[in-house]
């Protein structure tokens, strides 16, 4: 045997050991308690009169948040229409639980739920759907980094973001191989995209399409929803915010991304503006209490309405 063998073996052990599960959880709530820490002397410091004084009013704020929790699983109708055929009303109660596991238990969990729905209501080898998940995962993230890379350069070519600081004593000996090397896994990836992508490529398109028009639509109208609740606010400030989003949602296998982001955007308020800390923080609280709520009222409610006649295999520490 050999030893990258052996070390695979040792891995499948550890990974499957109950005590690593249990540590995974146990890590995890951790980590959440102490974001929740955090925050919560966040909001002391501010003042929690000022906050609740602060909480945004407007109905439209909330009428926002709607279309914000369920843009997703509508889009994933038509990203997962072009692969598998199913019922629209099946997909949407799937795709809403996979996002729902996505975000109240472990990222990616959702992916593992989608995979075990799909072997029951999809036509095809387990490999197959396995597959298609894949590729939608990979043009999902594709598509939030692409816009992440732009939305950063627009920052700082329109000088929101000063990096003067940091390019000052740079040098460029360093740079030029970082290209160099970011290039070539370029170069690389796209001659293996055949082994690593399965997608035809019109539909692979049509996919990215779908995204990224919901993606613009997501961030303007989380944008949207920050301006009802400070008007008057500049919008380099909110495109600021979603970049610190984007930037947050993209750190794999972290609990409550909402708790960090709400973390993340505090601190951006204080350095930004002390005048604005209570608003913005009534703002993001809203926002993280009613994503909790509704994730776990969902959590419960599809778990309890779960269909006898299904024996799905789903996540069960919730978050």
């Amino acid at each position: 045997m050999t030893a990258k063998e052996d070390i695979k073996q040792l891995w499948e052990r550890i990974r499957k050991d109950p005590r690593t599960e249990k540590a995974q959880y146990i890590l995890q709530r951790l980590i959440v308690l102490a974001i929740v820490g955090l925050i919560i002397y966040q909001l002391a410091d501010i003042g929690w009169r000022e906050v609740l004084r602060s909480l945004p009013s407007h109905p439209l704020f909330y009428l926002l948040f709607v279309f914000l929790y369920l843009n997703l699983p509508v889009a994933e109708i038509f990203i997962y229409g072009q692969v598998w055929n199913f019922r629209k009303p099946d997909g949407f109660r799937a795709f809403l639980k996979k996002h729902v596991y996505n975000n109240e238990v472990m990222g990616y969990s959702g992916e593992f739920y989608l995979f075990l729905w799909g072997r029951k209501r999809v036509e095809g080898p387990d490999k197959k759907i396995f597959k298609n998940i894949r590729d939608n995962t990979i043009i999902s993230s594709v598509t939030s980094n692409m816009v992440a890379v732009l939305l950063l350069a627009a920052l700082v070519y329109t000088g929101t973001i000063d990096i003067s600081a940091i390019t000052e004593d740079l040098n460029l000996l360093y740079v030029f191989p970082g290209v160099f090397l970011a290039v070539v896994a370029a170069v690389v990836l796209y001659q293996l995209r055949r082994y690593i992508f399965d997608l035809p490529r019109r539909k692979a398109l049509v996919v990215f399409g779908i995204y990224l028009t919901r993606f613009l639509l997501h961030h303007g109208a989380m944008m949207l929803m920050w301006a009802v609740a400070l008007p008057g606010t500049s919008i380099a400030v909110w495109l600021t915010f979603i970049a610190i989003f984007i930037v947050v949602n993209r750190i794999p296998f972290v609990p409550s991304k909402d708790l960090v982001f709400m973390w993340a955007g505090i601190e951006y308020a204080r350095v930004l503006d002390e005048t604005m800390l209570a608003s913005v923080a009534g703002m993001l609280l809203v926002y993280s209490a009613l994503k909790k709520i509704t994730g776990l009222v969902l959590y419960l409610y599809l778990s309890a309405s779960q269909d006898e006649s299904e024996s799905e295999t789903v996540p069960q520490n919730s978050g």
